[in-house]
């Protein structure tokens, strides 16, 4: 009775694992990660684990809403040989559960290994005012690709979710540090000084006031 009681645990968990969505979290050399063209000293040059100012690490965002996505893994990023990749994660969509062969929402995220990852992800901050939303969440460097959408695998292989069709192939030259026909797809940025927006703020104020008295 035991052994047929193990038998159908291990059976259930065997379905359970078919039944989780898979991707594989990896990129190709038309979707790069590479430096803000305008940050001092590392403009325009892809991403790798040696030439960063700091530690940087990608992490992986989806959901089957487009405004809410949740986090599921992270990854470092490679060596010289392979500049503007990140190490590859075969990743199983198990917290929150989504099933094999569900059409989800994806954005990447890049951000400086000092700081971990927020639990869910704002997909319309992200677009709509990156510094601001990354200041709030405490990076000192950050980059997003664009959302995306990706049909999770349902048996033991992994997608490479760099086969999107949704996902626009990078257009930020990278031939000179990246090989050629090499793409840059997510820019990597400084967050702005607190003081910086404080700045922004007040010169905004004082073109309204300026505006209004003439």
């Amino acid at each position: 009775m035991k052994k047929v009681v193990l038998t159908l645990t291990a059976s259930l968990a065997c379905l359970a694992a078919f039944g989780q969505g898979k991707i594989g979290f990896q990129t190709d050399s038309a979707h790069l990660a590479y430096y803000n063209p305008n940050t001092p000293g590392i403009g325009g040059t892809a991403v790798t684990s040696n030439n960063a100012p700091v530690t940087l690490m990608a992490d992986l965002y989806m959901g089957t809403s487009s405004a809410s996505l949740s986090y599921y893994s992270s990854t470092t990023f490679q060596g010289s040989s392979n500049p503007g990749k990140w190490n590859t994660a075969s990743v199983q969509a198990t917290s929150p559960f989504i099933g094999g062969g569900s059409s989800v929402f994806i954005i990447t995220q890049v951000r400086d290994a000092a700081h971990g990852p927020a639990a869910t992800l704002d997909a319309t901050l992200v677009g709509s005012a990156p510094d601001a939303y990354a200041l709030t969440l405490g990076y000192g460097y950050y980059g997003w690709s664009q959302e995306f959408t990706f049909t999770l695998g349902g048996s033991v292989t992994y997608p490479a979710m760099y086969n999107s069709p949704t996902w626009t192939a990078g257009t930020f030259n990278l031939d000179s540090s990246a090989g050629a026909g090499a793409r840059g797809a997510i820019m990597v940025s400084q967050v702005p000084e607190p003081t910086s927006f404080a700045l922004l703020g007040l010169g905004t104020a004082a073109m309204l006031i300026f505006r209004r008295r003439k």
